[in-house]
């Protein structure tokens, strides 16, 4: 049996207001209503604190968006000062468009960011925002860290207004070789309950955003250092498995963040006693993996009822190999449009328990160490 830990990394979440308007926003409903939460300096600083103490030594800073906060150099120096290696901002790109500010950035000690470029095409980008001119900011951005010589990396958020152009997208940003390119899924169910507000940027047939990735895949993948393909099953990518990062696989990923952490600091301490006991009562068909650290099982008791929670697999997932190491899909896809048919996958005729185990290669020894 493999032995894996879970990732290092956490993400903190400083305050929700942000100074853009993006369709697919978890908190969009909020921001429109001026009901998000904030936190303040202080309280920030103890959760950061806090993660270090449990053997966290990486940190995304993320929102809402970090960089409206005039703390931020203030929180960025305190992570330096408490050990951490590795900080990260998860940004749009709109603050740090200006060079000035990205070496403010810099000398406080941010190691990288992850900015968010959902389009090649200007218009498509700005109204998935919903910040006219927001794509001229961040290519600006993204010039700026490359100046300055800060890594970073490329959220991209495939909804049913850019799925068709993937192909093109990647040849946009292929010159400037980001650490890594994630493709992100739309996936309203965790924190969106607005589901029927998002309609106009959510697709109806994951055959069809399958194919779409695929093809592009076929043309880039090997061109990047990763593109990692989020919140889609593997049976949709069946050329490409290694790309996958459902629930379980994200757990290992050393650029992805620590969910017992992540619902800790979102939902209180009383909600995550009971997601752990609901995880513990429920364990189900899980990947199987040996691990050392006390975070590491708490970790996947969190993940394995938020899995169990949010997602659905009908008989036929639960026949195909690789059920274990996938999530299914996403209970309110399902309840909108059901099972999408010819799903089932045959590897080896034997059920795949080792969650990395389409990832066991050189080139991917940078994002997960254990594998």
């Amino acid at each position: 049996m493999p032995r894996y830990e879970v990732t290092d990394r956490f993400v903190l979440h400083a305050g929700y207001a942000c100074n853009a308007r993006c369709a697919f926003c978890y908190y969009l409903e909020d921001l429109r209503r001026g009901t998000v939460r904030d936190f303040t300096t202080e309280q920030n600083k103890r959760k950061i604190r806090f993660a270090y103490t449990l053997g966290k030594r990486a940190i995304d800073i993320s929102g809402g968006e970090p960089t409206i906060r005039r703390d931020l150099p203030e929180l960025i120096r305190f992570c330096r000062q408490t050990g951490y290696t590795t900080i990260n901002i998860i940004t749009n790109g709109i603050a740090t468009s200006h060079a000035a500010y990205c070496e403010t950035l810099k000398d406080s000690g941010l190691t990288e960011a992850l900015f968010s470029v959902h389009s090649h095409d200007e218009s498509v980008h700005d109204s998935l925002t919903g910040v006219a001119g927001s794509y001229q900011k961040i290519i600006s951005s993204i010039k700026n860290f490359i100046h300055l010589g800060i890594p970073f990396r490329i959220n991209t958020v495939i909804t049913n207004k850019n799925y068709r152009y993937i192909n093109n997208f990647l040849e946009s940003v292929c010159a400037w070789q980001p650490g890594a390119v994630n493709l992100i899924v739309f996936n309203p169910s965790e924190t969106a309950v607005h589901v029927e507000k998002n309609d106009t940027v959510r697709f109806s047939d994951y055959h069809v955003i399958g194919d779409a990735i695929s093809q592009a895949l076929d043309v880039w993948k090997d061109r990047f250092n990763t593109i990692n393909v989020r919140f889609l099953p593997f049976c949709f990518l069946r050329k490409h498995p290694d790309t996958v990062r459902t629930q379980w696989q994200k757990f290992h990923e050393a650029q992805e963040w620590d969910p017992l952490l992540n619902i800790v600091f979102q939902k209180g301490i009383m909600r995550t006693l009971a997601a752990l006991t609901a995880g513990l009562c429920c364990p189900g068909n899980t990947p199987k993996f040996s691990f050392k650290k006390i975070d590491t099982l708490l970790g996947k008791l969190v993940s394995n009822f938020r899995i169990k929670y949010y997602y659905r697999q009908n008989a036929e997932c639960r026949r195909c190999d690789v059920s274990p190491i996938c999530t299914g899909l996403q209970k309110d896809y399902v309840k909108k449009y059901g099972f999408p048919r010819n799903t089932r996958i045959t590897v080896a005729n034997a059920k795949i328990t080792d969650p990395l185990f389409f990832v066991h290669q050189p080139k991917y020894k940078r994002f997960f160490p254990d594998a």
